[in-house]
């Protein structure tokens, strides 16, 4: 059935109506069995036998947006997103992503915004899946998520325990700010992993209305571990929390570097089969190098491109 703006737009003031209603219930549930999500979530695509079912009540977020209904269903080694429709006749959006075909899995926590975005190899091309939720919910959402990336690993075996950093590289995770020193052990160390290298780039900003500053780089730490690349960062615009990104190293092709003008644009190619995504970030050239020298001291392809022509004023 085919529907207009304004019937849209329509149907979505009447949910966001619902959601501000005192006593609406916004927190995030922990279900035994996919018979008890709520009728916008059923499915004949989605079978019993789940380990981990979080159900998402709808939101409002950043402002104005309304987020449906939605759900992620974990087993070890898989996870299943759904998203109910905002019409109350159609069935929910489903997708499923294997944890063998993981390729960048970002939370994004600042403040009380949460944003998981996780990217897998599909079918023809990689399969993107994206949740908004609560940040109260990321203690829920945590444990799962982790255990999903394990299905990712290729290299050694995970320990009991995280092995302690050598004395130099506890020194430097010592000498990083508190918040990016406590990032690095609380989100960067995954169960099992062993730090091998890690590379922190300062933010930056630049002058703004004569007597201002504004942020133009945010504060950056590049962490290896055993089987993955762990990027920590702070938001551009509001300092107060963490993205954190995951990249399975075995699933890392090769990593080019493009300088562009005063910064380097330093893309990390992941691949699986014959597709493919980049992950790009912006650094000094100070940061490129001591990156370059780990990552290669550590086995990995490295690749320079030509630098953008950089016009001179006079």
């Amino acid at each position: 059935m085919t529907r207009s703006t304004y019937d849209t737009e329509q149907r979505l003031s009447q949910l966001k109506k619902e959601v501000l209603k005192r006593g609406f219930d916004r927190h995030l549930a922990v279900l035994k069995n996919v018979s008890e999500l709520p009728a916008e979530l059923q499915s004949p695509a989605v079978a019993p036998g789940y380990q981990t079912i979080l159900y998402f009540p709808p939101q409002i977020q950043r402002g104005w947006n309304y987020v449906p209904k939605q759900a992620l269903l974990f087993t070890p080694t898989d996870v299943t997103h759904l998203m109910a429709s905002i019409w109350p006749e159609e069935k929910p959006q489903v997708t499923h992503l294997k944890g063998s075909d993981l390729m960048i899995v970002k939370a994004t926590l600042i403040l009380l915004y949460g944003f998981l975005e996780i990217v897998a190899q599909g079918d023809s091309s990689p399969t993107r899946l994206g949740v908004e939720f609560n940040t109260v919910a990321w203690q829920s959402v945590s444990p799962p998520l982790r255990q999903l990336l394990k299905a990712t690993q290729t290299g050694p075996g995970a320990q009991a325990e995280n092995a302690i950093p050598s004395p130099a590289l506890q020194l430097a995770l010592e000498a990083l700010p508190v918040k990016f020193s406590n990032g690095a052990k609380i989100y960067g160390l995954l169960p099992g992993e062993v730090m091998e290298a890690l590379v922190f780039q300062p933010g930056s900003s630049e002058r703004w209305l004569l007597l201002l500053k504004r942020r133009i780089t945010t504060n950056t730490l590049l962490l290896l571990t055993s089987n993955y690349v762990v990027v920590i960062q702070d938001d551009l615009k509001v300092p107060h929390g963490w993205i954190i990104t995951y990249l399975p190293r075995g699933n890392i092709n090769g990593i080019q570097n493009q300088p562009r003008g005063s910064w380097n644009e330093l893309s990390l190619r992941l691949k699986r089969g014959d597709q493919h995504v980049d992950y790009t970030l912006l650094l000094k050239s100070e940061a490129v190098e001591a990156w370059r020298e780990q990552w290669v001291q550590h086995n990995g392809q490295w690749e320079d491109l030509p630098g953008e022509e950089v016009t001179q004023h006079s």
